[in-house]
């Protein structure tokens, strides 16, 4: 693997160079083997007036598709060509957040940003009582004074 040498995989420096794009100076991912050819790469600190943790995971340095986390948000099978521009989308605004059912009654919300022909989503439950949101977040709502219930 790529990592053993010191070498940054491409799809890690793509994600480096989207952080740049959004004005995080010295955006560097650290990237380390996770077992059995996969890999891991993280990075926290301040982007859209947030404290932000991000993270990309694959199964081999060639994968085609990735994971990311975006604080506790999970979007999966990610084109690991579309990596940059779903970080960009998210934190540029062009993403939303919008509160839905799961199983027709577990209030969720769903993250959706597109990147390419592709479409991507996340789904977490609603935050427990008044928990805060991150200000990355509130940018994102569908519909601010309906999402925390869920039925958006």
């Amino acid at each position: 693997m790529a990592s053993k040498s010191g070498e940054k995989l491409p799809v890690v420096t793509e994600a480096e160079t989207a952080l740049r794009s959004l004005g995080v100076r010295g955006a560097v991912l650290d990237q380390r083997p996770a077992g059995r050819g996969h890999w891991f790469a993280d990075w926290s600190g301040p982007l859209a007036g947030s404290d932000v943790y991000l993270a990309v995971m694959g199964k081999s340095s060639t994968t085609r598709k990735v994971r990311l986390v975006l604080d506790d948000w999970i979007l999966e099978d990610i084109a690991a060509g579309h990596l940059g521009d779903v970080i960009t989308a998210v934190f540029s605004g062009r993403a939303s957040i919008r509160g839905k059912r799961a199983y027709l009654l577990l209030p969720v919300q769903m993250l959706r940003v597109a990147a390419g022909r592709s479409h991507y989503s996340a789904t977490k439950k609603l935050p427990a009582g008044d928990a805060p949101r991150a200000p990355w977040e509130r940018a994102l709502l569908a519909d601010p004074d309906d999402s925390d219930d869920g039925s958006g």
